[in-house]
């Protein structure tokens, strides 16, 4: 057992036994590193733990307090898989609860940048069921939609027929729907690291095994590909070929290729989540370019470059895939939202979408060059120039802690991400944190930062 695992297991057991009382304060998180003789990080990340299930609470400014029996989950009552999933997605919690002022460490872009998208009434039915708006739909998803997402991959010179299109919830139940087809308690998959969250904690609630791909300038580093492949003989390989999440990162042309040609030696999947594959000029190469959906499975999303409450994404892939995929999408929620598709459809065909979508993509160069030069003016930088999707990681200096720098904003109403939430191992994590470009002009964080990291 871990110390953060001992030390998660004696506060649950104080708190289950009466020791610690509902409304109970707990110690600082230095006060706590200094009692329990381990680190910070360690304090922090056996908080988080007892955050996520339920057993004490964080007020800003209060520190943390024994949560009331109600709200508690005891450990006996979750299986540990779901308990270690639920952990892992402590970050998830804070960006849906929004308490904080400043969002820097948050996943979307303000509000504001999506409030010019024009929304017009249901269009009209046309396609697969021309004269029922209230049934289902294709199992599929909406055809117009799936038609026009072809045509979109073939301008970019991507071969694809609707037919091998399937439309998901967005793109984490279409990672969902891949986990739960394809993988099995037990087995082993790659994926980048540092990389996407809450693929790690579907992994973890799957009990399936994830190695982490270390993530460079150019995408995965392809020698540690190549071994971890030959060595674990992974399933899949889940990895983002543009504008990576947490990192901001693109494959090169070499990388891509030595991507599939590591797939193809040792025979697995990959699966090429996109939620930024709609912006304009994108920087880098797409692994469905180079392998035409033969090994190649495509995440792609509608809910970052417009309403996350439409929830409408797709599964691209060979056509014995998506239909695999959707036999399992009728098991588990029977269809996705046919309303939401068609007015996707309709901004799509209407070319409301590619104005938005040029107005945002301006709005990101903008925001992206002024992160840059402010960074600057700190002698600081990120690990890739940012502007490629909403994300850039950023290096801390060495000897600042990435947790303390987080829970000190905390208390000041700034939300951040640090480095560990990204991580295969978080207790290796480098001391670094995911910037959302979209929400760092705010006074209030570069002020921070100044007095932070100043120097």
């Amino acid at each position: 057992m871990s110390k953060t695992e001992s030390l998660v297991r004696q506060l649950a057991d104080s708190i289950a036994n009466g020791s610690l009382s509902a409304g109970d304060r707990l110690p600082s998180i230095r006060m706590a590193a200094q009692d329990h003789n381990v680190s910070k990080n360690t304090i922090v990340e056996a908080y988080d733990r007892l955050v996520a299930r339920g057993l004490i609470t964080a007020r800003q400014g209060s520190g943390f307090t024994v949560a009331a029996p109600s709200h508690a989950i005891r450990e006996d009552d979750a299986p540990r898989h779901l308990v270690e999933a639920v952990d892992s997605i402590s970050l998830l919690r804070a960006q849906l609860d929004q308490n904080y002022a400043v969002r820097i460490g948050d996943g979307r872009p303000p509000a504001l940048w999506m409030a010019g998208i024009p929304l017009r009434s249901f269009p009209e039915p046309n396609g697969d069921t021309p004269n029922d708006t209230s049934g289902y739909g294709s199992h599929m998803g909406y055809h117009p939609l799936r038609a026009l997402i072809a045509a979109q991959h073939k301008m970019d010179g991507i071969a694809l027929r609707p037919e091998q299109i399937v439309t998901t919830f967005g793109a984490n139940h279409g990672l969902d729907l891949i986990i739960r087809r394809y993988l099995k308690p037990g087995d082993t998959v790659l994926v980048d690291d540092p990389g996407y969250y809450p693929l790690f904690a579907k992994l973890r609630f799957s009990q399936v095994t994830f190695i982490g791909v270390p993530r460079g300038p150019n995408g995965p580093d392809l020698e540690q590909l190549r071994t971890l492949a030959q060595l674990h003989r992974p399933k899949l390989y889940f990895t983002q070929s543009l504008a990576q999440n947490p990192t901001g990162t693109s494959m090169d042309l070499a990388t891509a290729h030595g991507v599939l040609k590591q797939a193809e030696i040792a025979d697995f999947l990959v699966v090429d989540d996109d939620p930024f594959v709609d912006l304009p000029n994108p920087t880098g190469v797409r692994l469905a370019a180079l392998d035409g959906f033969d090994r190649v499975i495509f995440v792609g999303t509608f809910s970052k470059t417009l309403s996350a409450s439409f929830r409408t994404g797709y599964i691209a892939a060979h056509a014995s895939i998506t239909d695999e995929l959707a036999e399992l999408k009728m098991i588990t929620t029977v269809n996705s939202s046919r309303f939401s598709e068609m007015i996707v459809a309709e901004m799509i065909q209407s070319r409301r979408y590619a104005r938005h979508l040029k107005k945002l993509a301006a709005r990101l160069a903008q925001a992206a060059q002024k992160l840059k030069s402010d960074l600057a003016t700190l002698n600081l930088r990120c690990k890739v120039d940012p502007g490629q999707g909403y994300y850039a990681w950023l290096d801390l200096p060495k000897g600042v802690s990435d947790t303390d720098l987080a829970k000190k904003a905390a208390t000041e109403g700034i939300f951040l991400a640090p480095s560990s939430f990204f991580m295969v191992h978080p207790s290796d994590a480098p001391s670094g944190m995911r910037l959302n470009t979209t929400r760092t002009s705010d006074p209030r964080f570069l002020r921070f930062l100044q007095r932070e990291l100043g120097g």
